[in-house]
């Protein structure tokens, strides 16, 4: 006889009525026990079938390592868990209470089932079918996927038998191929034509021996470990089962999704399926022939998702947040298709993977990193799962490997993508694009600071394709709109080249090379920062840290507040921070940390013109550093104050600086 596993006789079972109990019997005079237990011992036995999954069945089998959850009418016995079943047992025993009259037994044990209400008011134990279950291989059902129930009064001197109702019904689906193709069943889906929800938590009663369903998933999925090798003609008996647990009820009809080694196939009914009867299983063969033929949904797309009246684009970029995908707004009338694009970092293309999908944007693959709610591209194909409601135009984006996360906006708040297990926006549209391919512009800088007298020409590597003319040319707006009076620049043969006037004024000035690449989809633009400094004028004072602070032991630290050299003032202020600024003796040099601020003076009747900073770390560059007048270009602040104020939102390590003040 074929190997079973325990519940494929739970749905074989008489469907014997449960005996219900009043609340008299449970609650309200639960009787207050012994305090005494005793080992009671339980037979789970079926004693007739009328429709059975094996015709040799006739009783419950068992799996090692199984065990049942009980009540009992007396208040102490709550939730007490029998023995751990070992393979050739024929009973249960469990510990309960020696006034205990009647026993309420469910299937499989949960430790959280726990009663945590003082006096006892707990009365319903909670069940499962679950969304995403699993088949070892056909003809074989996972004992684990169906729960069940029972009560009985507790027989003296002898095992109490046990009869059980199981929770669920089974979908036994039996799959064949009149083409014999050679296909393999991985997973079946099941997803209700009404909207029914198909799975969830049941609620079963310890006073009225009813269930009550909450379930609230709307598909179900029945994965095999061993893909089943579907057979040319349909099988005659049992053993090619694929069997799926459901919430007891008549479905109207549903689409049926079959994913193979080769294939995805799809079989839609409008017949009734009725799965009201949790002891007949609902046959339902499928010829592989005559399956819809699966859509395919290669093409090029933008992924969008939509808050009230706004769109947000999946984006192949990680600005927004480190770990996941950004979410950048776009403009869309939610009908018109296909669009056109040019913007690259948001054309994504679609290419199928055997049963899956592959995601890319510039030969990077959109990928789930396998820990927490992340979502990265990177140079690796990775799968996903495109599930489509047909109702709504919508999609699920899922991994392949780890089915239960699917990307999602989480939402209005946060401008990115990630995958998530809950929560979030991921009914996705797929909008298929015309990708308008702008040029690429690659510089090797998109800055430059030149000194006063500075009259060289220079040269910035441009790297640019798909281009049928590149234009370089220097001027005083970022917009390009006046050209610039004191710069000139031009591009020839993958160069940018550029040259400047001496700068006789009294101010540090700015100009912006504009870069336009073109062609026939339109014109991309780069922009190069051209900053030329001022002549030094009048006095130069050094602050020297490891001069100012040579009284400091080695390796030792103090906190500084105010330095002067030659009427020159630096004053160190924490505003907010955690640490005041320090000087460090194993540097050299001041820390300034974050939420700080240094103030640098000149002398009565003076201005600063200029300052050089030499630092070991300084991150005025990612905008950590700031001055509150002038210009501050990496190390370097030029301007015309008295006063200079940088506050620091990041730690920098200055060992000296160089004030010009006249």
């Amino acid at each position: 006889m074929r190997k079973m596993q325990k519940t494929l006789m739970l749905v074989a079972a008489a469907a014997m009525a449960l005996a219900g109990c009043s609340k008299e019997d449970v609650s309200d005079n639960a009787l207050p026990g012994s305090g005494t237990k005793a080992t009671r011992g339980f037979t789970a036995e079926i004693a007739s079938s009328r429709t059975t999954l094996n015709g040799d069945a006739t009783r419950m089998k068992w799996t090692a390592g199984d065990q049942l959850g009980f009540y009992t009418d007396v208040e102490t016995d709550l939730n007490v868990a029998s023995s751990t079943y070992a393979e050739g047992a024929t009973n249960f025993t469990a510990e309960i209470d020696t006034k205990a009259t009647k026993v309420y037994a469910y299937y499989p044990y949960f430790k959280s089932q726990m009663d945590k209400d003082t006096p006892r008011t707990h009365e319903n134990v909670s069940l499962y079918i679950e969304d995403a279950q699993t088949q070892t291989e056909t003809g074989v059902l996972n004992g684990n996927m169906v729960g069940m129930y029972a009560s009985a009064t507790l027989a003296e001197g002898q095992n109490t038998v046990l009869t059980f109702t199981p929770i669920a019904s089974l979908i036994a689906f039996n799959i064949y191929d009149a083409e014999n193709n050679g296909d393999a069943v991985k997973s079946i889906t099941f997803t209700p034509a009404g909207g029914e929800k198909l799975n969830g938590q049941h609620i079963y009663n310890l006073e009225t021996g009813k269930t009550t369903d909450t379930g609230y998933k709307e598909s179900a999925t029945v994965t095999l470990t061993t893909p089943y090798a579907v057979p040319a003609a349909k099988p005659a008996d049992k053993a090619g089962y694929i069997y799926l647990a459901v919430t007891p009820k008549s479905y109207a009809g549903g689409t049926f999704t079959v994913v193979t080694d080769k294939n995805t196939y799809t079989f839609e009914t409008t017949k009734v399926i009725d799965a009201s009867n949790v002891y007949a299983p609902v046959v339902i063969p499928m010829n592989l022939v005559a399956a819809t033929p699966a859509e395919d949904y290669s093409g090029t797309y933008v992924v969008l998702a939509k808050e009230g009246s706004t769109y947000f684009a999946l984006a192949g970029m990680n600005n927004n947040n480190t770990t996941r995908l950004d979410a950048v707004p776009f403009e869309y009338n939610g009908t018109d298709t296909p669009i056109s694009v040019t913007d690259p970092e948001i054309v994504w293309t679609v290419t199928k993977s055997g049963n899956a999908y592959t995601l890319s944007n510039e030969g990077k693959y959109l990928s789930y990193s396998g820990s927490g709610n992340t979502a990265a591209v990177n140079s690796t194909p990775y799968n996903l799962t495109l599930l489509k409601d047909t109702a709504n135009g919508t999609y699920n984006i899922k991994s392949e490997t780890v089915s239960n996360r699917v990307l999602a906006k989480y939402n209005t708040d946060n401008a990115y993508f990630a995958f998530y297990t809950t929560g979030g926006n991921n009914n996705l549209y797929l909008v298929p694009v015309d990708y308008k391919q702008l040029p690429i512009i690659d510089l090797s800088t998109n800055s430059a600071i030149l000194d006063y007298n500075d009259e060289t020409v220079h040269e910035i590597t441009a790297t640019i394709t798909d281009a049928s003319s590149v234009i370089a040319a220097a001027y005083s707006t970022e917009e390009g709109s006046v050209e610039s009076n004191w710069l000139v620049a031009s591009y020839e043969n993958g160069k940018i080249s550029y040259f400047a006037s001496v700068n006789n004024t009294d101010k540090a000035r700015t100009a912006y090379i504009v870069v336009s690449a073109t062609n026939a989809n339109g014109t991309r633009k780069e922009i190069i920062t051209v900053v030329q400094n001022i002549q030094a004028q009048g006095t130069e004072v050094t602050f020297n840290y490891g001069d100012l602070y040579s009284h400091v032991p080695s390796k030792g630290n103090v906190d500084v507040t105010e330095d002067t050299v030659e009427g020159v003032t630096a004053k160190y202020e924490k505003i907010s921070g955690s640490n005041p600024p320090k000087y460090y003796d194993n540097g050299k040099n001041l820390r300034i940390y974050n939420k700080s601020m240094m103030t640098i003076s000149a002398p009565t009747g003076s201005s600063i013109i200029k300052i050089e900073f030499t630092a070991s770390k300084w991150t005025a560059d990612s905008g950590t550093v700031t001055a509150d007048i002038g210009t501050l270009t990496s190390k370097t602040w030029t301007g015309e104050s008295e006063h200079v104020v940088f506050t620091f939102t990041a730690t920098n390590n200055i060992e000296s600086f160089v004030v010009t003040y006249k």
